[in-house]
């Protein structure tokens, strides 16, 4: 089961959500995320940076309201809703990951497995009938044919009509969690810059998880960092980081990695060092013999003394 425990937020004139000091996220008895405060303006395109396990799909999936938050002193709001009570917010908000393929949806009451033989059109045809330019725009853009069977598409090719459903509908905020995942490298760019487009033109908020930094150097506002014990590291806008700024001024070919790689390589190596110091300060020193499992004891003995001290024991 999944906790939260925060305080009440305050959402500001302009801003996606502020969640005002995450005390605790708790799932099955292990404290995740502590004490966040997340605060992106309208328009913003925020990287959410963090080693595995640090809390990034957790983070975003309570903001995309798929857990169930525990109101101890406040809940966590999004354009000044609950996040998970309000189902209002899902005609505003958009939440991708990597679960969509292995899942099922809905069809006229059926649940209808996403490879079964259907067509593409077919896929929440409604859905994609209540916006018929956008859907156009998307299919163009994602290199999608409408007369593909979901039985017949490889996984990059059933990423990309997730993409196009879960986007078709207008977003103001935007969730990803690895999206980019199995999409090749042009179509991979091309989702990039119509998400730039997304946010400089309607106004639309992105939050975007991911390990994958290649053409993101410009593409970001905002940063949040979050590190291996579910706390921030860093937030900001891009031009605020002095490391960003350094890297500017070297004219490093792939900032955005340079910046995950400092941070991220930092938590390993202190992770490193804590485990030899565990390691080094709960080790048994053992005798030579009994390093080779308990079974060497007498190996290292000459044959006579052996001889000597089997027959002193059955005379004992």
């Amino acid at each position: 089961m999944y906790a939260l425990s925060v305080r009440p937020v305050i959402t500001g004139e302009g801003m996606l959500s502020e969640m005002n000091a995450i005390q605790q996220a708790v799932i099955i008895g292990m404290n995740v995320l502590h004490n966040l405060n997340l605060k992106l303006k309208t328009g913003s395109r925020c990287l959410l940076i963090g080693a595995n396990g640090s809390g990034k799909s957790t983070l975003l999936r309570i903001l995309a309201g798929r857990h169930l938050t525990q109101h101890q002193g406040g809940d966590v709001k999004i354009l000044g809703l609950n996040s998970f009570r309000e189902t209002k917010l899902n005609f505003h908000r958009a939440y991708l990951n990597t679960d969509w393929g292995m899942t099922s949806m809905a069809f006229v009451g059926a649940s209808v497995p996403l490879c079964a033989d259907i067509p593409v059109r077919k896929m929440m045809e409604k859905l994609q009938n209540s916006y018929p330019e956008r859907r156009d725009e998307l299919v163009r853009m994602l290199g999608i044919d409408l007369d593909w069977h979901m039985h017949q598409l490889s996984d990059g090719q059933r990423r990309r009509v997730q993409i196009m459903i879960g986007l078709v509908r207008p977003f103001k905020i935007l969730l990803l969690d690895e999206i980019t995942t199995s999409l090749d490298v042009c179509v991979r760019q091309d989702l990039l810059q119509w998400l730039v487009k997304e946010s400089e033109e309607r106004g639309a908020t992105i939050l975007y998880a991911t390990h994958i930094f290649d053409g993101l150097d410009e593409w970001a506002s905002d940063l949040f960092y979050l590190t291996n014990k579910g706390k921030c590291g860093w937030q900001g806008r891009m031009e605020e980081l002095e490391l960003y700024q350094q890297l500017q001024r070297d004219n490093h070919p792939a900032k955005m990695l340079a910046i995950a790689d400092h941070w991220l390589r930092k938590e390993l190596n202190e992770q490193r060092a804590k485990n030899q110091y565990e390691k080094a300060q709960y080790a048994v020193e053992l005798d030579p013999t009994d390093r080779q499992g308990g079974y060497a004891s007498g190996r290292n003995i000459p044959m006579e003394e052996t001889t000597t001290q089997n027959k002193s024991q059955k005379k004992s």
